[in-house]
């Protein structure tokens, strides 16, 4: 009897907890917002739009989804894609590209599912961005074009304007010069129909418009050589920079074009002087002061100032290597801090649970009944916070993992430090000892009050010339590196007659031939035969293969062999110096590698050499079955 009337007290119990743990649960919903007026949605855009112009990336993820709930339960559409577009565009910045395509596919599904043509066409322009940071620029030259199709009519002309911007530079990119001048003029035609305004803010977005269209016309013209239009191009480039605000950065961009219009004119004073003003204006900002020290250096060679070009280069790849560094650092701590973030967050989550389940209790658990239910309920949120605490040590590890990836890359990035300075500090002496040889010889030979027999004249006249080949080798390999990393074009294949090219790399090395050592070469092929190649790059390839040899060949001979085998040439240079031993075999096309440190060179020639073979559908490589001596082949098909 008394067993049964316990049933309904503990069912009573049951009902009461029941009915409390749904008033908790219902009063911490949030409440439905109600429409609000305009000024309100933007005022509260705006805190989001201040992280996003500040780089403060941790704030903008923060505060976005609330803000982003509340647009959309406003129907604020437009200020609802461009804060969503803020969110996708600062995972680009950071170079967390799967999370920015994440974004972006998630807004453009958004937006065809309210055929929103404003929030797909803002889509667009995110994945656009993203390949273009990536240098995909076919794909983001393709999301842009859709960008300006689908992009309605609207007075909000600042995102079409960003993206005629970003689309003139995958045009440049790809070299497509007839898209380029179409893109300018329908980009002018969108920037006549703005009207002008005395509002202070609307003027200085106006006048930003207007300065990134002259910009990109000004870069054209001058990779036209048309200066006269240039030159108009820069009157409208400084109107709209007064109009700006005068703001430091486009000072400087201003003044860096007025730099390279007098350098394409080559009045290189005139621009040593707006380098050295710009030098000025950049002190404090690390990425302008890079590029001014870049362009400085341009101006300094023109002027023949090699030891100033080397200087301002050097300064320039100390500042991108602190850069390069202070971005490691900072990707850590900001992982760092989202991790922190992330485990407060759930914890919080966690203990506000509690907080919801334990008042329920306290206020309804009256009884033995009540009790059961909680130690029931309390089961199971321990199994959630184990489940939670998996998730969480997940997490943890793949931070870790990260943090580990990003020290091995901080790693390589201080080891690439270091080997460009020790390349500076070999650089500097390889130039410097051809140079002081040419000062002191010149020194010696315009004194007045000193004669010199005639046969010491004429070797220290030989000695200066020698020194002066040398010197312009070295610059000439140093521009060849660079013209190849910079993914120079090929100039257009040509027909030439073998035997020419042969003689004329064997005429070329043969002075710097022991007079010990006998330069031979020897050919299968008929005097006549011509192949249709590159008849320059296969000369380099062959002078500085011969060259190398006669570098370390000190008796004996240097033979250059030409075979014709099924559908390639086979070029040899044999020579019966000291050999490289096998294990060197890849070693020695390394840059800057020298096998000994005590010959003269910067250790560039092989790894020319093998760039060209490579770059014209060659290849280059060491027998090391060759035993006396060194023995390179260099193998080129042909059409």
């Amino acid at each position: 009897m008394k067993q049964r009337r316990f049933y309904p007290v503990l069912l009573l119990f049951a009902v009461l907890l029941f009915t409390a743990v749904f008033s908790c649960k219902h009063d911490a919903s949030p409440a439905k917002h109600t429409k609000v007026s305009h000024d309100s949605a933007y005022a509260r855009f705006d805190v989001a739009q201040t992280f996003y112009n500040n780089n403060e990336h941790d704030s903008l993820i923060a505060v976005a989804p609330e803000i982003l709930e509340f647009l959309r339960d406003n129907e604020e559409w437009q200020l609802y894609y461009i804060l969503w577009q803020y969110v996708a565009e600062d995972y680009v910045w950071f170079n967390e590209f799967d999370e920015a395509t994440r974004e972006a596919l998630a807004m453009q599904e958004d937006a065809i599912a309210r055929n929103d043509s404003f929030g797909i066409a803002m889509s667009y322009g995110v994945q656009g961005t993203a390949y273009l940071v990536q240098d995909v620029y076919d794909e983001a030259q393709r999301c842009y074009k859709n960008f300006i199709q689908i992009y309605p009519n609207t007075d909000r002309d600042g995102p079409i304007t960003e993206v005629y911007y970003f689309y003139y530079q995958c045009l440049e990119n790809n070299k497509d010069t007839a898209a380029i001048e179409s893109l300018l003029k329908d980009w002018a035609l969108l920037l006549k129909g703005l009207s002008p305004t005395k509002d202070p803010d609307q003027l200085m977005a106006y006048a930003s418009w207007h300065l990134k269209y002259f910009r990109r016309q000004f870069t054209y013209y001058i990779s036209k050589d048309s200066l006269a239009q240039a030159t108009r191009v820069l009157d409208s480039i400084t109107k709209y920079t007064e109009l700006s605000g005068n703001v430091i950065v486009e000072q400087i961009n201003t003044i860096d074009d007025r730099c390279k219009l007098a350098m394409a004119k080559g009045d290189y004073p005139a621009a040593l002087r707006y380098a050295n003003e710009n030098l000025e204006r950049a002190i404090g900002d690390v990425g302008n002061k890079r590029m001014v020290l870049m362009n400085r250096s341009k101006v300094y060679e023109k002027l023949g100032l090699y030891p100033e070009a080397l200087a301002d280069l050097r300064a320039s790849e100390a500042l991108k290597d602190s850069v390069n560094q202070a971005n490691n650092r900072e990707q850590l701590n900001r992982l760092n801090k989202r991790f922190s973030l992330n485990e407060l967050q759930s914890q919080n989550k966690l203990l506000k649970q509690r907080s919801r389940f334990t008042t329920g209790g306290v206020a309804m658990i009256l009884g033995i009944g009540a009790l059961l239910v909680f130690l029931v309920l309390n089961s199971r949120w321990n199994r959630r916070m184990q489940i939670k605490n998996m998730q969480l040590q997940r997490e943890r590890n793949v931070v870790v993992a990260q943090n580990k990836q990003l020290a091995i890359e901080r790693d390589h990035a201080e080891a690439a430090s270091k080997a460009k300075t020790a390349f500076m500090q070999s650089i500097t002496h390889e130039i410097r000892t051809p140079l002081n040889a040419i000062n002191g010889f010149t020194q010696v030979l315009t004194m007045k009050d000193i004669e010199l027999p005639d046969a010491e004249r004429m070797d220290f006249c030989e000695r200066i010339q020698e020194n002066t080949r040398l010197l312009t080798t070295i610059l000439d390999d140093l521009i060849l590196i660079s013209d190849f990393e910079s993914g120079a074009e090929l100039p257009e294949s040509e027909l030439c007659v073998v035997s020419a090219i042969v003689s004329q790399a064997t005429d070329a090395v043969r002075s710097n031939v022991a007079k010990t050592v006998e330069l031979d070469c020897q050919s299968s092929l008929p005097v006549e035969q011509t192949i249709d190649s590159y008849p320059r790059m296969i000369h380099i390839v062959l002078a500085k293969l011969l060259d190398n040899a006669a570098k370390f060949t000190t008796i004996g001979t240097i033979t250059l062999k030409v075979d014709q085998e099924d559908d390639a040439l086979h070029f040899s240079v044999i020579d019966t110096g000291p050999g490289i031993p096998p294990e060197k075999k890849d070693f020695i096309f390394e840059r800057f590698t020298k096998l000994d440190n005590f010959i003269q060179g910067t250790g560039l020639g092989l790894t020319i050499a093998r760039m060209i073979a490579e770059r014209i559908g060659g290849t280059l490589t060491l027998d090391t079955n060759y035993t006396s001596g060194a023995k390179f082949d260099f193998i080129l098909p042909i059409k």
